[in-house]
């Protein structure tokens, strides 16, 4: 299997079982789950029972489909407070409630979370740990495979990274491309500024960020593990449709929900990362929420298209 080092699996709650019936489906037990969902705040029914340790109810804001909108879901599992589900409409995967973006940066900083997921993985999983690290010199270095992937599609110009983190990519990308980076995470947007400059980082929000900067400016906008932590993706994807030249391209890498990997290891797969992983990609849904933000996408090489990988590759362009 191709996984990349380090892990994103794991969290801080242990999954718990349902305390309702349901049924088995794909490795999960599942049950509906019907509610409105239109932007507004609800108090989880269950919530006495698993939103907090103190078993008081926990108001929460309960998310629509982030690629169709619709309000109807299934409940996959639970990790206490949060709950992943399945669109009933689409198909589409993703956490069923949201942060807003400052508690996120607050609470859930990446670099933290990043790290309290490696340690419990390696507490959990320390066979797997050390295969994984024994087979590492024989994957591709993940900055340089996303360095090669851009310049599939673009060699110079104006590059936007969205989710920029510490700017490892940016510093690599700088040989080819006039970059600016993008970043929620103040200590990830401060020690990017320090390695590539302080005036070509823009620190928070990244649909606000990106609105800051002039239309149609840039040739390529890169998300390379961003998507994946946007609560609002499709707008995400908008910014980056805007931002764009005519015949611009934005590239994408994010944990792939369809690989054979996470079908076998269900919940110890490591693109699992609750609540900052919030949208779980196939490569339909990738595919589908990309066209709805005025985007298509662009053919993919074979290799990226097999199940075998836990990473989803894909490129974009916007229509001239």
């Amino acid at each position: 299997m191709d996984q990349e080092e380090p892990s994103i699996g794991g969290g801080r709650s242990k999954q718990r079982p349902y305390e309702t019936q349901g049924r088995k489906e794909g490795g999960f037990e599942t049950r509906p789950y019907k509610t409105a969902c239109n932007g507004c705040v609800v108090e989880s029914r269950d919530s006495a029972k698993f939103m907090s340790a103190t078993a008081q109810a926990t108001t929460v804001k309960i998310r629509a489909c982030p690629l169709c909108g619709a309000s109807e879901r299934k409940v996959l599992t639970r990790r206490e407070p949060w709950e992943l589900v399945e669109c009933d409409a689409c198909g589409m995967v993703f956490i069923g409630s949201e942060l807003a973006y400052d508690v996120q940066a607050r609470e859930h900083d990446w670099t933290d979370e990043h790290a309290r997921a490696a340690s419990e993985r390696r507490r959990k999983q320390p066979v797997f740990v050390f295969l994984s690290r024994v087979l590492k010199p024989l994957r591709p270095h993940t900055e340089g495979r996303m360095v090669s992937q851009t310049l599939r599609w673009a060699r110079a110009g104006k590059l936007v990274d969205f989710g920029c983190g510490d700017a490892t990519f940016l510093a690599l990308a700088k040989k080819y491309f006039d970059v600016t980076g993008i970043e929620l995470s103040p200590r990830g947007a401060e020690i990017s500024r320090e390695r590539i400059g302080r005036d070509a980082i823009l620190g928070g929000p990244v649909t606000e960020m990106a609105a800051k900067l002039p239309a149609s400016s840039v040739d390529v906008v890169t998300q390379f593990g961003y998507i994946e932590h946007e609560w609002q993706p499709i707008e995400g994807l908008r910014a980056a449709h805007r931002l764009l030249k005519p015949d611009g391209v934005t590239v994408i890498k994010t944990p792939n929900y369809a690989s054979w990997n996470r079908t076998i290891r269900g919940m110890d797969w490591c693109g699992y990362h609750i609540p900052a992983h919030c949208n779980y990609f196939t490569p339909r849904t990738l595919t589908e929420i990309l066209r709805r933000a005025g985007l298509e996408p662009l053919p993919r090489p074979i290799a990226d298209c097999l199940p075998t990988s836990d990473s989803l590759w894909m490129a974009a362009r916007k229509r001239g």
